[in-house]
C-alpha cells in the first residue's frame, strides 16, 4: 500500500511540475516568436531595399544635385530619414548633410520634391546646398554617399571642374 501511496504522489508532483513549466514558459515562447518575426520582418525589407546613385551635377561650388534610384524589391517610406554625405577623394573635405523639410535649401542641407512613398524603378532628384565654407574646390574629385534609414548606401564619384 505505501508504493501506491508514494507512486500517486510522485504522479501528482510530477504532474504539477509539468503544469508550473508550461504556464511559466508559454508566454516567454509566445514573445520571442514575436520577436522573431519582427526582426525577420526588418532583415527581409533590408535586403530587398537597394539604392543607386545614378548621376551627380554640381552647377557652381555650392550647388550639386543628385539622381538616386531605388533598385530594390522594397519601397522606401522614410526618405528624410537619409542621409547625404559629400566628401574630397584626398579626404580634406568631408560634410554631412541634413535633410531640410521646408525645401529652401539652407547651407549644408539637402531636399526633394519627393513626397510618399519611393516606389521600385523610380529615381529621385535631390538638391543639395553647401556654403560657402565647404564650397567644392576644381579641379578635385569628390564622392557623395546616399544611404537610407535602414543603412543601405550607395556611392558616386564625380570631378568638379567648373
Amino acid at each position: 500500500m505505501d508504493k501506491v501511496i508514494v507512486t500517486a504522489l510522485l504522479v501528482i508532483a510530477g504532474v504539477t511540475a509539468a503544469a508550473l513549466v508550461t504556464t511559466t514558459l508559454t508566454p516567454i515562447v509566445g514573445s520571442s516568436s514575436r520577436s522573431i518575426v519582427e526582426s525577420q520582418k526588418d532583415l527581409s525589407i533590408k535586403i530587398t531595399t537597394d539604392v543607386e546613385i545614378v548621376t551627380v551635377h554640381s552647377t557652381d561650388s555650392t550647388t550639386v544635385n543628385a539622381w538616386v534610384k531605388n533598385v530594390g524589391g522594397a519601397n522606401i517610406t522614410q526618405l528624410s530619414l537619409s542621409d547625404i554625405f559629400i566628401g574630397s577623394n584626398d579626404q580634406a573635405q568631408f560634410y554631412v548633410l541634413s535633410y531640410d523639410p521646408t525645401g529652401n535649401l539652407a547651407d549644408n542641407n539637402w531636399t526633394t520634391s519627393k513626397t510618399g512613398p519611393w516606389t521600385q524603378g523610380e529615381t529621385v532628384e535631390l538638391s543639395i546646398k553647401l556654403n560657402n565654407a565647404s564650397a567644392l574646390i576644381k579641379p578635385k574629385i569628390y564622392f557623395l554617399r546616399f544611404a537610407t534609414s535602414n543603412g543601405i548606401q550607395s556611392d558616386y564619384q564625380f570631378k568638379f571642374d567648373q
